[in-house]
C-alpha cells in the first residue's frame, strides 16, 4: 500500500485559496462564469474612435462647399475619375444591371394550393 493517501476536497480547496491570494487570482470554487475575461480586456473605444480619423479634418467636399460660389473651378480628380471609369464599365456592359421600373408580380411566385 501506497504512503500517500488522497488530500480531501476540503484541504484541496484551502490549497486553491491560498494560491488565489499569492498569485492575485479569483477564487471560484462553484466555477461561475463571471465575465472576468471580458472586464480584463482593455477598453475599445479609443480604438475604435481612432480608426475613423478626426471629424474636424477637411475634406475637399467642405472646401468644395465652402468656395461653391466663387469661379475656382474645383475638381476632384479621384471622383472624376471613378465616374469615368464607372462610365466605361457600363459601355461595355460590365455595370450595375438597370434597376426595374415597375413593381414585380407578387401571385407567380406563390406555390399552388392543392
Amino acid at each position: 500500500m501506497s504512503a500517500f493517501t488522497k488530500p480531501s476536497r476540503r484541504r484541496l480547496l484551502e490549497l486553491q485559496k491560498l494560491s488565489c491570494e499569492i498569485f492575485n487570482t479569483t477564487f471560484n470554487p462553484t466555477n461561475q462564469r463571471t465575465g472576468a475575461k471580458i472586464l480584463r480586456q482593455p477598453l475599445k473605444g479609443t480604438t475604435i474612435a481612432n480608426y475613423y480619423g478626426d471629424p474636424d479634418f477637411l475634406k475637399f467636399k467642405d472646401v468644395q462647399k465652402i468656395y461653391k460660389f466663387q469661379e475656382f473651378g474645383l475638381i476632384n480628380e479621384e471622383e472624376e475619375y471613378r465616374l469615368m471609369v464607372n462610365a466605361s464599365r457600363r459601355r461595355r456592359g460590365k455595370g450595375a444591371p438597370p434597376k426595374k421600373k415597375e413593381a414585380s408580380n407578387s401571385d407567380g411566385k406563390k406555390k399552388k394550393k392543392r
